[in-house]
């Protein structure tokens, strides 16, 4: 593609959405970003990289977005339309309609956001799935629960990352959460049987040929636990043995899962589970995982993810190897309450042993306000390790989650 311009949604919503736009700029295109933050607070390394800006507070607004979308296309003429944000996928899709630019289809990423008819499609395609249904009324989910039995799963038709999603372990259980589900005002949430196992992550960089690396990772505990549970450290370990042959399945599964959506030049992000059923796929998203997961694969594959997947999103050829060298882990620690941070213990002791394998942390100042279990696993105190054998890198990770306590007042 000669002389590309891309339209970036919510360029800044992350220090992570940064290095994105990096990567296009590093390939020659020209970026242009709307998104929910004034211009001017900006972060001025961004700005550097972005040729024109513009402000749109409510970006999911289809009306405001559209209009903010003209008015620079007028000055980019763009070539293409790209996110990593999970709720702008299906708006990007209808720029791209709009505009008649390449791109993820409108069908395609309302696929991705909607869990049900997500499911509905792959179990067609012969893709292992929980059972699942959409439910509008307190009689549907009742239904559903008396056909498939307890325990259950009730979350948004259209979330991620586990927000909002709830286990419901018996009829008592369903009828308390009723009333938080706003069925009588018209919303509509999914149901489907709660999958017994261990959960992970399976994540691909696609180009317009289709897929061109992938990357397993491993969640401990599994999502729903770690959200609602204090005490736990959450890992999450990004294996370096995904060529084993107890891999097969799962990136067999992830990749009749692209073809059957027709996922190309993009980003996903897979969450799957194994257990006493088997292998059960859960969910996809046609973006990049959350988290700056994407520097883990980096770290442990010694090259530029960022880069790589500027070349895909631009339709070049690919130009890295991935070196599987080292397994990559993070884990965060949780403060002992909400407030404010009182200090730490067990710091000392982990850089003493695993120094040189720590690559990245945070230790919140005291003083600082603690965040909630329900904003994801790098915020308050978290470390990012890397090692050649995964066995030892979990073992370090427990060992960091058993020394390391964080204190809040």
């Amino acid at each position: 593609m000669a002389n590309p311009s891309v339209l970036f949604l919510a360029p800044d919503t992350h220090v992570y959405n940064h290095g994105f736009v990096r990567g296009l700029k590093d390939l020659g295109a020209r970026v242009w970003g709307i998104g929910p933050a004034p211009q001017d607070k900006l972060p001025a390394g961004l700005r550097k990289l972005l040729d024109g800006y513009r402000a749109c507070p409510d970006i999911l607004n289809a009306a405001a977005l559209e209009r903010e979308a003209r008015e620079l296309n007028a000055q980019g003429a763009f070539t293409l339309i790209e996110t990593i944000d999970e709720p702008l996928v299906e708006p990007a899709a209808r720029l791209r309609e709009l505009f008649g630019l390449p791109g993820i289809s409108t069908r395609t990423a309302r696929l991705c956001r909607d869990k049900v008819e997500m499911k509905a499609v792959l179990r067609a395609a012969g893709v292992p799935c929980a059972h699942s249904a959409a439910a509008a009324s307190a009689a549907e989910l009742r239904e559903f629960a008396e056909r498939e039995g307890y325990p259950l799963i009730v979350k948004p038709i259209d979330g991620f990352n586990a927000l909002g999603a709830h286990r419901i372990d018996d009829a008592a259980g369903l009828d308390a959460l009723l009333p938080k589900l706003e069925l009588d005002k018209g919303r509509r949430v999914a149901v489907e049987e709660f999958v017994e196992g261990h959960e992970g992550f399976y994540d691909s960089l696609i180009g317009p040929e289709g897929q061109r690396y992938d990357f397993a990772s491993h969640y401990f505990p599994g999502c729903l636990e770690a959200n609602r549970t204090r005490w736990i450290s959450p890992q999450i370990a990004v294996t370096n043995r995904i060529e084993a042959e107890g891999y097969r399945e799962l990136r067999d599964v992830g990749r009749r899962v692209i073809e059957a959506l027709g996922l190309r030049s993009c980003a996903t992000h897979m969450e799957w589970f194994f257990g006493p059923k088997g292998l059960k796929f859960s969910e996809i998203g046609a973006r990049p995982a959350g988290e700056k997961i994407w520097d883990m694969y980096g770290v442990g594959n010694d090259f530029d993810v960022y880069l790589e997947w500027a070349r895909a999103i631009l339709g070049r050829p690919a130009e890295s190897k991935l070196s599987r060298r080292r397994a990559v882990g993070s884990i965060q620690i949780r403060p002992d309450r909400d407030g404010r941070i009182e200090g730490h213990t067990g710091v000392e002791k982990v850089f003493e042993r695993y120094r040189s394998w720590i690559y990245e942390h945070e230790l919140p100042p005291r003083g600082a306000l603690t965040k909630g279990l329900d904003r994801g696993w790098l915020c308050n105190t978290w470390f990012r390790l890397a090692h050649e054998d995964y066995d030892e890198l979990r073992r370090a990770m427990d060992f960091i989650g058993e020394t390391v306590k964080t204190r809040a007042r």
